[in-house]
């Protein structure tokens, strides 16, 4: 259609590969009037898959659909065999990332499989988070055991590995494009894409955002495309894969914990938190401070144990404790400086940051910057401080959840303001998944990872269950379900908080229409669509020219004189990024819930703005399956403002049919 050059892009877990979190898929959810996704088919597009994982077992799996064109490619520990009924179809693509560097092909100190096997884990993690099996006992080192499943357990999966194990980066836009084209050739019903660009970011017509091109293709077809919202929160303004016909997915926490408790030598029991089940069986050992242990007390190197600081004869059968002071030092470096140094164990104060990393064998503790201090106060008030750790331990339902992650990526979109992002939030803290076993004997093939890259697979899955029962159903009309039934408030019955820099209730550019709730999202009552032509007329009212588009598209392209077309695309939200003092927004419902119903508009009005919807009714019947509404703002304000948030909620008495508003006035330009 068009040449494009050959960018690199990066997998959507956070920090680090290190990062070892924690999930369990939403477990108590009884999708008792579906049939867990039977019949679908999710395409990944990642590292690959580990396809000896049980959670890839297809003793269960229905028979592979008829319209299925995929092939089972061969390779480097992988042929035919490796696909059965519930992996239907496996290719990779490398010609993009070896064509960036030939060094690469000469088995450049990778352990990189030349085939869709996984090297990584993030695609199998992901993979088994979509359309996992019933695997009992699954567990990491005898935490979080329970029953893992994925969100859709009898779907089928279809693997597109486009990112790879090299030191350049993951994947290539030649590399996704043509996983994007083969998954649109072979039928897939869904695509779960964890991986996405930095800001600054490319317009949707611009050749370079693949994932943009990709995905609009995908979705003229029929197929679903999920993606993450990026790992760069709480900063705002950092969303990616903000195209209109994406669902775009943030990370929320869950209501599991794995405290670890510390035992000082005055008999007081400070905690934190841990996934590591080395060898704590310490006892009681001296505990230390790391500036006092420093090499150099003249340097800050030691506050954060950054590589070499430490005294080694001081620091020697010694638990010490470290300070996070920056960015650049996180807990796996400093239990490598300390284990270095002779240490024995770790205890790692840093500010609220979600994922819990892994130190391996060496017992590593993470605490707030409270018990930090505590901590220290004790080891200055005592002649020979002494500590001993314990093993941390699993424990469910104690902590109000869900609260947006600290890493996820905030709107408002720097591309398109009118259009909301993230759509949706879902599990992606600590979550527990499938991954290869790592040459280990104890590996129990199962792992925690923390990212956007977690929560995407979360709705894809969901995705895979509302298609399966809903199989005439658009992208748009799916997205539509997720976000006006998504949840505002958390276990404990307040709204769900956000872990900034500081703690407030999440607003739609922490989450979107809010916290997926699948059993919702099966029966939305009402949704909003969208064509394919409605997105090309939008891609028009943002000043791209017919031919940019078309050749983006490959639709013929003719763009309509239309007013405010930016705010008229018929999402399930509605954002009026520049109110000056008055803006008209419409949109359209298609009634999916009984036939004859009558629905009456709530409004949540946002602080200084009036709002008007007409009709304020609603009346649906055999004849009139699909109506129209508009709704009108009026700003009070004399003041350049920043975004205010509302809703408006179509009730009939059983549905709530919930739409986010945000609105910003502006008195200067």
């Amino acid at each position: 259609m068009s040449v494009i050059p050959n960018g690199i892009h990066k997998l959507h877990t956070t920090r680090s590969w290190d990062f070892m979190g924690v999930h369990h898929s939403t477990s108590k959810i009884a999708f008792s009037d579906s049939n867990l996704g039977e019949g679908t088919i999710i395409g990944v597009i990642d590292t690959g898959i580990w396809p000896e994982s049980p959670s890839f077992n297809d003793e269960a799996m229905g028979q592979i659909p008829s319209r299925w064109k995929g092939i089972c490619q061969g390779g480097k520990h992988f042929n035919s065999t490796n696909c059965n009924k519930k992996i239907i179809g496996a290719r990779w693509f490398m010609k993009g990332i070896s064509d960036q560097t030939k060094k690469l092909l000469q088995g450049n100190n990778s352990d990189e499989y030349l085939s869709a096997r996984d090297a990584i884990g993030h695609g199998t993690h992901t993979a088994s988070t979509a359309a996992g099996y019933f695997v009992g006992n699954a567990n990491y080192r005898g935490l979080a055991s329970g029953l893992a499943r994925g969100g859709a357990p009898l779907a089928h999966l279809a693997i597109y590995k486009a990112c790879w194990d090299f030191p350049i980066g993951d994947c290539t836009d030649a590399d996704i494009l043509k996983a994007f084209d083969k998954a649109i050739h072979d039928g897939v019903d869904v695509l779960t894409v964890s991986l996405g660009f930095a800001i600054p970011l490319f317009s949707y017509v611009d050749q370079r955002d693949s994932l943009a091109i990709g995905s609009f293709h995908a979705t003229s077809k029929g197929i679903t495309v999920v993606c993450s919202a990026g790992n760069s929160g709480p900063v705002s303004q950092t969303v990616t894969n903000t195209a209109p016909w994406i669902i775009t997915v943030g990370a929320t926490t869950i209501d599991r914990a794995f405290p670890a408790a510390i035992t000082l030598g005055n008999n007081r029991t400070v905690w934190g938190q841990s996934i590591d089940m080395g060898k704590h069986n310490l006892g009681s050992v001296g505990l230390t401070y790391s500036e006092r242990i420093a090499v150099d007390p003249s340097d800050n190197l030691a506050k954060d144990c950054q590589s070499g600081s430490l005294n080694a004869t001081m620091a020697a059968g010694k638990i010490v404790l470290c300070f996070s002071v920056s960015d650049q030092q996180d807990i796996v470096s400093a239990s490598l400086t300390v284990k270095e140094a002779g240490g024995v164990g770790l205890v790692y104060a840093q500010y609220h940051e979600d994922g819990l990393n892994q130190c391996g064998s060496f017992p590593c503790i993470k605490v707030d910057y409270e018990v930090g201090t505590q901590t220290l106060t004790y080891i200055r008030r005592s002649r020979f401080p002494t500590a001993s750790l314990s093993f941390p331990k699993t424990v469910i339902g104690k902590w109000t959840s869900p609260r947006v992650a600290s890493f996820s990526s905030r709107g408002p979109s720097s591309m398109s303001p009118t259009v909301l992002k993230p759509d949706i939030a879902a599990p992606g803290v600590d979550i527990l998944a499938a991954f290869p076993p790592k040459g280990t004997t104890r590996s129990s093939g199962f792992a925690f990872l923390s990212g956007t890259s977690m929560s995407c697979p979360h709705v894809a899955g969901i995705a895979a269950l509302i298609k399966s029962k809903h199989p005439t159903w658009s992208p748009a009309a799916i997205r539509s379900a997720l976000v006006t039934t998504a949840s505002q408030t958390g276990t404990d019955g307040s709204l769900i908080s956000e872990e900034g820099s500081t703690h407030k209730a999440a607003d739609p550019f922490d989450i979107g229409g809010g916290h997926v709730d699948p059993n919702k999202a099966m029966d939305p009552g009402l949704i909003y669509d969208i064509t394919t032509e409605d997105y090309v007329q939008f891609l028009c009212s943002m000043g791209h020219s017919s031919a940019s588009i078309s050749k983006v598209t490959k639709t013929t392209t003719s763009c309509k004189k239309g007013k405010h077309q930016t705010l008229n695309l018929n999402l399930p939200s509605i954002l009026v990024p520049n109110l000056k003092r008055v803006a008209t927004v419409m949109r359209t419902v298609t009634n999916v819930g009984n036939i004859t119903a009558v629905y009456k508009a709530l409004l949540k009005v946002p602080y200084g703005i009036k709002v008007r919807v007409e009709p304020q009714t609603l009346s649906f019947n055999s004849d009139a399956r699909i109506l129209n509404f508009s709704v009108s703002f009026l700003s009070t304000q004399k003041f350049h403002g920043d975004y205010k948030f509302g809703s408006l909620t179509w009730t009939d008495g059983k549905y709530f049919v919930r739409t986010p508003i945000a609105v910003r006035t502006i008195q200067f330009e």
